[in-house]
């Protein structure tokens, strides 16, 4: 599966380095991407509650198809609620906390700074597809409350496929798929985020 994953991402960035180019004459971009998805540890996808998460980055563009990227990322465990409705239109509504990848454990927490280079195919003037394809220096916790029972560092893959939006005005919209390696731990996200180009 992360083979088969990979060797798509990595089809689709040879694509999108062929592609055709957009002029444009700002060099800068800086957003924000939240995600949500499930992650894997040791090979386990029990994880109970998946992920949540949160990037920022900074592109260079040094040529109209290829920018250069660092991001900060920041993501946890997402709580699982669970709500019923009782009587006369009021709820009741339960943490559905289940233990994480097979462990008794019920917190994640991980950090990673990224270095990745983009290729961009433009569709339209302001309407392209992209694929970024790099390496994260990642930071992870996996803890019973306040109880660490595994932690990593180290540095693992980082890819990610999207499509954009560029209005004239410099502000973009994007959603995307990004994949982390951070050793024993996979993440898997789908993500929506806004950034600026100037």
């Amino acid at each position: 599966m992360k083979t088969r994953a990979l060797l798509l991402m990595a089809l689709l960035s040879s694509t999108a380095l062929m592609g055709q180019a957009q002029a444009s004459e700002e060099k800068h971009k800086v957003g924000i991407q939240l995600s949500g998805g499930g992650a894997e540890y040791k090979g386990s996808s029990k994880d109970g509650d998946g992920v949540g998460q949160a990037y920022l980055y900074y592109n260079y563009q040094f040529s109209p198809m290829l920018a250069l990227e660092v991001g900060l990322n920041g993501g946890s465990e997402a709580d699982d609620w669970e709500c019923t409705e009782e009587n006369d239109n009021k709820f009741t509504c339960k943490n559905n906390d289940k233990p994480l990848f097979n462990l008794d454990a019920n917190k994640l927490e991980y950090s990673n700074l990224v270095f990745a280079g983009k290729g961009e195919y433009y569709l339209t003037k302001n309407n392209s597809l992209y694929a970024k394809l790099g390496a994260n220096f990642y930071d992870y916790d996996i803890k019973q409350n306040s109880k660490v029972l595994n932690s990593d560092d180290g540095v693992g893959l980082f890819a990610e496929l999207g499509w954009e939006y560029d209005f004239n005005n410099g502000i973009g919209i994007n959603a995307s798929y990004q994949y982390m390696d951070m050793g024993d731990l996979d993440t898997f996200t789908l993500g929506v985020g806004l950034s600026y180009r100037f």
